[in-house]
């Protein structure tokens, strides 16, 4: 989440997960067309190619809050699925992009997704994902400021593990790990998802 005052910018993305429902999402809709799907604006193609393998979007869900939006994610797999424990429990390539709608930093972005694996994960998978999730973090932390236009992708690279880029552009290395992705994406599709209406639109459900 964003907050329009002058000055309150940084705490954005940390309001965008304290799990607050958005009335806007309450009456969003997510429309398919022949080559693309669009949601408030925000267009995404209906496949993609990841890792040599071409990619369907499951679905398209807006984070925001009240008249705020914040942005537009889309989850693309390769066996497009409404139940989320199946999409979680896949291996092959996947991606999250997000099409950032309101300025905000980065950080604030991470500091939401952490906070959100603590939730999901046990002390014991924490500690065996630790290290990687600073190194995620870090990438994250080095996007900086992200500005309306500006497109996250969150990718999942079978033996490599996930890539993170902004514009097209990588932040880093892969950081490995199927089980790293798996506690990324259960922020967005889990059982404490970030928002549960946009966890409903990634899952392709009708708003």
């Amino acid at each position: 989440m964003f907050n329009t005052a002058e000055g309150q910018q940084a705490g954005a993305w940390r309001r965008a997960a304290t799990g607050v429902c958005l009335a806007a999402a309450m009456s969003a809709t997510w429309f398919a067309g022949a080559h693309a799907a669009t949601l408030e604006g925000q267009q995404f193609e209906d496949t993609v190619v990841l890792g040599q393998q071409k990619l369907q979007l499951n679905g398209l869900g807006l984070r925001g809050v009240a008249w705020l939006k914040a942005f537009v994610a889309g989850l693309y797999v390769s066996t497009p699925s409404s139940d989320a424990a199946s999409l979680l429990a896949e291996t092959g390539p996947r991606r999250l992009r997000l099409k950032i709608m309101l300025q905000a930093p980065s950080s604030e972005l991470t500091k939401s997704l952490l906070r959100r694996v603590k939730r999901h994960e046990t002390p014991e998978a924490q500690a065996r994902l630790a290290d990687r999730l600073t190194q995620f973090a870090q990438q994250l932390d080095s996007l900086g400021e992200l500005m309306p236009g500006d497109v996250v992708d969150m990718d999942y690279l079978p033996g490599k593990g996930l890539v993170l880029s902004r514009n097209g552009k990588a932040a880093g290395k892969p950081v490995v790990g199927d089980d790293l992705y798996r506690a990324v994406l259960q922020i967005f599709v889990g059982e404490h998802a970030i928002d549960p209406r946009m966890k409903q639109g990634l899952l392709g459900a009708p708003a």
